[in-house]
């Protein structure tokens, strides 16, 4: 029995199957290139430039933060404009969001106060309707840290209009607050952002829009944070995208492949379908199903497998579809199989009825299937012919042990054990 298992052990690791996975970029670039709101037209992006050098800001509130030119950014209230978040050993390790060489950003020490102001000025004027205003955000604080002293970072977004006689109007919805943003255990940016609206201001022509951020934590342990692409633009379809993807990937784990996917945020967001292409994304199927949760502000990971993979090139995109109906894709991956030597998956072990067992075969070929119990006696067994690539079989025989454990053993043609492993019956 032992030998058995060993042999198992030995075998399952010397199945050689390549694949290639088309990773989606966690750059800046790829990720900015979205639109918080659909069809936007941007008026006002920030992304701090590029450069190795640190630097200070004119947009940054002087009575409120102080910049610091060199050394770690150890006291509160503090900032600097640079190309790397670590400004202090404990905290992440990451470059900008944006993707630019070198590229910069907004590196701060926080405490309780208006930090970044910005005036975006349009002779023709803004139009009354709706307007967003986002930013990306990271947590600078990696996990377990400060204890019961832990303070997390909250932003609000006060985005005005200047009126006739001078004075700064709120938009409707205008202060906005985010809510803590929690800490990671890897570097995570997020977006935050809001949609607000102008009004209609009569004969006045609007010229003037001010942003302004605030930083909702007093000074302490764990209020401190790295900003990047502020954005302004307008809204038209009133509300930002349902849900904005951060990163999704494919790989090859035994005959299946493993599809994984994260998403920045949700809004109103029903389920995802897990679409796969075979002729280089011509034509789709969905192979699964996954329902949410709906909201979101935070990084959410999702995974599923696709059990029958085919030789060759498998393409794979995740739509997301709304409560009412929309849709949107995210980008798309591919893992690319080249089978050396078949491989064994059981499906759902353990088995609650039917004992299905998925086959990637490099060729046509005989097998033999044998199911003993924990004393090492047969109590079923078949020979099926496995076709070239992924195929599945169910051991029909099978159906009607008792619960336990038992041993699958499945060898070709030639005598060689190609699976031999412990199966549950529940």
């Amino acid at each position: 029995m032992q030998t058995n298992l060993t042999n198992q052990i030995i075998y399952l690791r010397s199945v050689l199957l390549t694949s290639v996975a088309l990773i989606f970029s966690l750059s800046g670039n790829s990720i900015f290139a979205q639109n918080y709101c659909a069809n936007e037209t941007a008026f006002f992006t920030e992304n701090f430039g590029a450069g190795t050098s640190p630097s200070s800001h004119p947009d940054v509130i002087a009575s409120s933060l102080t910049y610091q030119l060199t050394g770690e950014l150890y006291n509160e209230g503090v900032y600097r404009v640079i190309n790397n978040t670590q400004q202090k050993p404990d905290w992440h390790n990451s470059p900008d969001h944006t993707g630019n060489a070198n590229g910069k950003m907004l590196v701060i020490n926080g405490g309780e106060t208006a930090f970044y102001s910005h005036i975006i000025t349009r002779p023709i004027g803004f139009a009354a309707g709706d307007y967003s205003s986002s930013i990306f955000f990271m947590n600078l604080n990696r996990v377990n840290i400060c204890g019961s002293r832990l303070l997390l970072p909250n932003i609000t977004f006060i985005v005005e209009y200047q009126a006739f006689d001078n004075t700064w109007v709120p938009l409707a919805n205008s202060p906005y607050k985010s809510g803590n943003i929690p800490m990671s255990a890897t570097p995570v940016w997020i977006r935050l952002g809001h949609v607000f609206t102008l009004p209609v201001t009569g004969n006045f022509t609007v010229q003037n829009i001010r942003i302004t951020l605030r930083d909702g934590t007093s000074s302490g342990c764990g209020n401190d944070y790295a900003i990047d692409d502020i954005k302004f633009a307008t809204c038209p379809s009133g509300g930002p995208l349902p849900v904005e993807f951060y990163s999704i990937n494919a790989r090859q784990e035994g005959a299946a492949i493993a599809i994984q996917w994260s998403t920045a945020s949700e809004i109103n967001n029903q389920y995802f379908d897990i679409e796969k292409s075979i002729d280089g994304g011509k034509n789709w199927g969905k192979i699964s199903t996954i329902n949410t949760d709906g909201n979101s502000t935070v990084l959410k990971k999702y995974n599923v497998f696709d059990l029958r993979p085919a030789k060759g090139l498998n393409y794979y995109r995740i739509k997301q579809v709304d409560i009412i109906g929309q849709f949107k894709y995210s980008d798309i991956v591919y893992v690319k199989v080249a089978v050396e030597r078949t491989s064994v998956s059981i499906i759902n072990n353990p088995v609650n009825s039917v004992i299905n067992i998925d086959f990637l075969s490099k060729t046509n070929e005989r097998v033999l299937v044998s199911l003993y119990d924990i004393t090492g006696k047969l109590v079923a067994s078949d020979r099926w012919t496995i076709p070239d690539g992924s195929s599945r079989e169910t051991l029909i025989k099978a159906n009607n042990i008792q619960k336990g454990m038992y041993i699958l053993n499945i060898v070709d043609e030639s005598g060689t054990t190609i699976y031999n492993g412990k199966l549950f019956k529940q």
